[in-house]
């Protein structure tokens, strides 16, 4: 059994209804105003000359953390003036903003939103906290709109034969030009790979030659002689030469006289003389070690030619004394005893029948 209520309790009932509502809507508004921000939060603004979508409530971003949105936007008093937007933002990120931080509008994604982003670069100001309604400084930043603007200019410009791609796609005797060119191009490139690899194989067939050989020398070829007897004298550099020189000192003179009954000894049939020099990669540079050894050998074979003869076999027959700079370059075949880096090394190979 029901029973109506008295017009009194009806004004009453809906009195506390309408409070109940009043407190629910003020308690919303409550909790989104003050409990994104917090109760320290703090408000900064930025001007833009356009604002390109930006309204009240877009997100405020620190290091892509969402900080703030933009909480009023004030127009401008005449068309030079910016627009000026107020950022209200979190508390506890009063930390990050500085007071020389940027402020630019950037797109959520493609076709997305519009987001505002603060950064603080280094340098002077990047110390100093931004204060309560500071004004930061707009960092302009390129819209798909202006970017695809730019992009049509240039097509115009290449279609009404601006610039190099638009004399290149207007004039038909330029097109074929370059296609010519990149097809000598082409083929000269592929002429010079196979210049090179001939020139290869003649140094190679020179290197045989029985006159012309002795001119480009293979050091393979001249240490390693498996049909030959190998006789060596073996001298530091340092008691032949003046340090990082090829000149003789007295000593090396010296040395190199004493070895002069030795090489006799040694005029074989067949038998050629080879000088070795190599440097200590510890001392010598590499970019000049070649050049120094070369000359080192150069030496010792012009002063025991011209002061002993050991390039004589007989009245009217010699033998080939060779010099060979070897830089840092190891020998072909590892030693099996240990030798001075820089050293200089006269070799006699006798044929063994």
């Amino acid at each position: 059994m029901s029973r109506s209520l008295t017009r009194l309790q009806a004004l009453v009932l809906g009195a506390v209804v309408l409070l109940g509502a009043g407190l629910a809507v003020l308690g919303l508004f409550t909790v989104g105003s003050r409990g994104w921000f917090g109760k320290d939060g703090f408000t900064v603004r930025v001007g833009f000359p356009e604002i390109r979508g930006v309204e009240v409530g877009t997100r405020v971003r620190i290091r892509g953390i969402d900080a703030g949105e933009v909480a009023g936007i004030t127009p401008p008093e005449s068309p030079e003036r910016p627009v000026l937007l107020h950022l209200r933002l979190k508390g506890e990120h009063r930390g990050l903003v500085r007071a020389n931080s940027t402020v630019r509008i950037v797109n959520e994604g493609m076709i997305g939103g519009k987001v505002l982003e603060i950064h603080t670069p280094a340098g002077p100001g990047s110390e100093q906290l931004a204060a309560e309604g500071a004004e930061l400084r707009a960092e302009s930043s390129a819209e798909l709109t202006d970017v695809l603007a730019q992009v049509g200019q240039a097509l115009k410009g290449i279609q009404d034969g601006e610039g190099t791609f638009g004399r290149l796609a207007k004039d038909a005797r330029l097109y074929e030009s370059l296609v010519t060119l990149t097809r000598q191009s082409t083929e000269t490139m592929a002429q010079g790979k196979e210049a090179a690899a001939s020139i290869q194989r003649d140094a190679d067939a020179l290197k045989r030659l029985p006159l012309i050989g002795r001119y480009v020398e293979d050091p393979q070829g001249l240490l390693v002689r498996p049909g030959s007897e190998c006789n060596r004298r073996c001298y530091a550099e340092e008691d032949l030469f003046e340090p990082g020189r090829a000149v003789l000192t007295e000593q090396g003179r010296r040395h190199l006289d004493g070895l002069a009954p030795w090489l006799e000894s040694m005029k074989h049939p067949g038998s050629d003389v080879v000088v070795a020099a190599y440097a200590d990669p510890h001392k010598a540079p590499p970019q000049t070690a070649k050049l120094i050894t070369q000359q080192q050998a150069e030496a010792v074979c012009a002063y025991l030619t011209r002061n002993h003869g050991v390039h004589k076999m007989g009245w009217f027959s010699s033998r080939k004394v060779t010099p060979l700079g070897q830089g840092v370059s190891p020998p072909p075949v590892p030693e099996r005893s240990a030798l001075p880096s820089g050293r200089v090394e006269v070799i006699v190979f006798v044929p063994q029948a």
